[in-house]
């Protein structure tokens, strides 16, 4: 979601043209979330857009003050651009997750970590490195396991999500599992690059 909302600029990049010496994996799941996160902006956007409608028609009845003509056509011009953002969001959110199915390897979500997020869901969530977000488990879950079945290379792990994925105990499992943690592209380009000198 970070390149379809635009939060990311060298992301795409990297993606269309990634590094020879870089295998690009990412969890299955990963396309999940994005679409579920889609499906929120969609929805808030629409929420957003009644409101507008709302403000709309009372600056249309509003016959007297000398400000609610140019109120209302402010108003209009933020609905248009609403709907705009939106499409942006959705044609580099289908760009991107295009790029990706071509270009990255699928981590598939396994049995036993399914049974094991859903046990500590259940019984003891104060257990999970990320309360109140399954997918987020699930996906971090993942990643240490795949990092774990080919401890051989070099682990990255790039995710703009910091207020998940961010948080110390999560930070600490990644780094357990030797995997390298990114918020930015750039910063991991960076860092690739002090790699090959």
């Amino acid at each position: 979601m970070a390149i379809a909302k635009g939060r990311d600029l060298q992301a795409e990049n990297l993606l269309r043209n990634p590094p020879q010496s870089l295998h690009i994996v990412i969890p299955a799941i990963c396309y999940i979330e994005a679409l579920s996160t889609w499906e929120k902006e969609k929805y808030y956007t629409k929420k957003f857009a009644q409101e507008l409608d709302k403000q709309i028609n009372n600056s249309k009845r509003d016959l007297t003050s000398p400000n609610a003509k140019n109120f209302l056509s402010y108003l209009e011009q933020v609905k248009i651009l609403n709907v705009s953002l939106l499409n942006d969001i959705q044609g580099r959110l289908s760009n991107a997750i295009e790029i990706i199915l071509e270009k990255a390897e699928l981590i598939q979500l396994e049995q036993l970590i399914i049974q094991d997020i859903a046990q500590a869901t259940i019984i003891q969530p104060e257990t999970l490195p990320i309360q109140n977000d399954i997918i987020d488990n699930l996906i971090l879950r993942s990643i240490i396991e795949h990092a774990n079945s080919h401890n051989q290379s070099v682990k990255v792990f790039l995710s703009g999500n910091t207020n998940d994925f961010g948080k110390q105990e999560v930070k600490t499992a990644l780094h357990n599992a030797g995997i390298k943690y990114f918020t930015q592209t750039q910063n991991f380009l960076g860092w690739l690059q002090s790699q090959t000198k």
